[in-house]
């Protein structure tokens, strides 16, 4: 399945300025409440809101590491559940700016966290993105496969539409085209 992530604008700009406040160089985090729509093998998951994670929601915090508390994750795991939401989970790595990629600490906490998400929340599906300072990385979790895939673009919807390919799909285009040109 093909997934992309929409959201507007004004998220867009609020979930990157409260993720990278001035003059913090450490990690930040927060969720998105999303809806979404499946069509021809196909997934559209639109952000409806964000919320940081703010000091008082985050157990440990520095410029390497963000973990969230138990009862942050839990309050926003019931609102999700409650409206019927879908999750992404949003953190930064302030110290990459244009080649940024999921760290093994996230792939192990996401091992842990999206089968987690799925029994409670349903199959989503639920995603990831990561955030340099001027790039990104997404991947979304297929509960059938059991496995993180990449999501193939995150659009922003303002008054014009700004596509932003996140950095594991652009890894996978270019592998592909690779295995083309040698074949």
């Amino acid at each position: 399945m093909k997934v992309q992530i929409l959201m507007t604008q004004s998220c867009y700009d609020q979930i990157r300025q409260e993720l990278f406040p001035p003059g913090d160089s450490d990690e930040h985090f927060g969720f998105g409440l999303t809806g979404f729509s499946r069509y021809h093998r196909r997934c559209n998951i639109l952000i409806r809101s964000f919320i940081l994670a703010d000091k008082s929601c985050v157990h440990s915090q520095s410029g390497a590491n963000v973990r969230p508390r138990r009862e942050f994750t839990q309050y926003i795991w019931a609102l999700a559940k409650k409206s019927n939401s879908g999750l992404i989970d949003f953190h930064t790595h302030p110290f990459t700016n244009t080649h940024v990629t999921f760290s093994g600490i996230d792939d192990a906490s996401e091992a842990d966290s999206f089968p987690k998400a799925v029994k409670f929340l349903g199959d989503g599906p639920h995603a990831s993105i990561v955030l340099g300072t001027d790039c990104l990385d997404a991947r979304w979790y297929d509960p059938k496969a059991k496995d993180l895939k990449p999501v193939t673009a995150v659009k922003v919807i303002g008054d014009k539409l700004i596509t932003i390919i996140p950095a594991s799909s652009l890894l996978r285009s270019r592998a592909a085209q690779e295995l083309i040109r040698k074949a």
